[in-house]
């Protein structure tokens, strides 16, 4: 019964103490430890979403090539600026209303002048569409001579555009150079170079008013500044086949173009050198309505040398006369 009891005993101390000997001096037989609990690896990371692959962008245009008649164009541009300036406002009483590079160099307009201005701008004001500018070129003689005639355009947004070049050599050419351009105005008469060099030794062409600017303007512009290429090109071969000569650049003639409500008024102008002073002049000389004829070149629009014509056949005879009618008869008196 004793050995009984104290192993009893000794169970309720391993069972209470777990390492405490039993009874005896003999350690108690211990429980092995619960094994581990195998934790489950955590999952793997979601993939990132898959992204769309962008298109890559369209390749760029290529700039376009310089410009070699840029300078020339910015030339045209602020002295047609000032030449519209000077014409819109020359009857104006406020100094300022001309530019300063004009001041003094705007000769007075005739009573004429004054009359149909003040009739056709009554209120002095128009909006500006395009200033013309005829200019050219001539060889000084002796020898053969050959002119060289242009309308140059610079439209109020600051295009600058030929219409029709023409040419002309042999005994016909009566043109001068004008006396003190290229002391008077330097950046001109460079431009006027530019241009003759540009036909003589590059394509024969220079800007032209496209087919949808023609159509932006009023029908009787349209002749005025559409090109004859024809005559164009006629005017290269003129032009190239006295490409070793000297030419004296000519500055003729300004045409300044206003709407006024619902009409277009011309306002035309003669530049000459003064020979006291030795500056260009611009003398008003005419405004009127645009009609398509106030601004044409006095022979540019000739063309080319038309073919000759074949010989006439034989004349058919003439056809009879018709017989005069009958007087009608008079009606009975009352």
């Amino acid at each position: 019964m004793r050995l009984t009891a104290s192993f009893v005993a000794c169970v309720a101390v391993v069972g209470g103490l777990g390492s405490v000997g039993c009874g005896g001096g003999e350690p108690c037989p211990v429980a092995p430890p619960p094994p581990p609990v195998a934790s489950a690896p955590p999952p793997p990371p979601a993939p990132p979403p898959p992204v769309a692959s962008a298109a890559p962008p369209p390749p760029a245009p290529p700039p376009p090539p310089p410009n070699p008649m840029a300078a020339d164009e910015a030339t045209a541009v602020a002295f047609a600026g000032d030449v519209a300036k000077a014409l819109s406002n020359v009857l104006s009483t406020d100094e300022t209303a001309i530019p300063a590079a004009w001041a003094q160099r705007v000769a007075a307009p005739t009573e004429g002048f004054k009359k149909t201005f003040n009739k056709l701008l009554p209120d002095g004001k128009g909006d500006l569409v395009a200033t013309l500018l005829d200019v050219g070129a001539v060889t000084p003689p002796p020898g053969v001579r050959a002119e060289v005639q242009a309308k140059l355009i610079v439209t109020a947004d600051g295009r600058v555009r030929f219409s029709t070049v023409a040419a002309r050599d042999g005994k016909n050419v009566d043109a001068k150079g004008t006396p003190n351009l290229a002391t008077a105005e330097p950046a001109v008469a460079t431009m006027l170079g530019d241009v003759l060099n540009h036909l003589t030794t590059g394509p024969c062409q220079v800007p032209y008013l496209s087919g949808e600017e023609l159509l932006s303007l009023p029908a009787p512009l349209r002749g005025e500044l559409g090109a004859d290429i024809p005559t164009t090109a006629a005017a290269c071969e003129i032009i190239r086949a006295h490409k070793d000569a000297t030419w004296e650049p000519i500055l003729e003639a300004a045409v300044v173009v206003l709407k006024h409500a619902d009409t277009y008024v011309a306002i035309a102008a003669h530049f000459h050198s003064d020979q006291a002073t030795g500056k260009i002049v611009l003398t008003p000389i005419d405004v009127a309505p645009v009609s398509g004829k106030s601004m044409e070149l006095s022979w540019a629009s000739e063309g080319p040398p038309p073919a000759k014509a074949p010989k006439p056949a034989a004349a058919a005879p003439a056809p009879a006369a018709p017989a005069p009618a009958a007087p009608a008869p008079a009606a009975p008196k009352k």
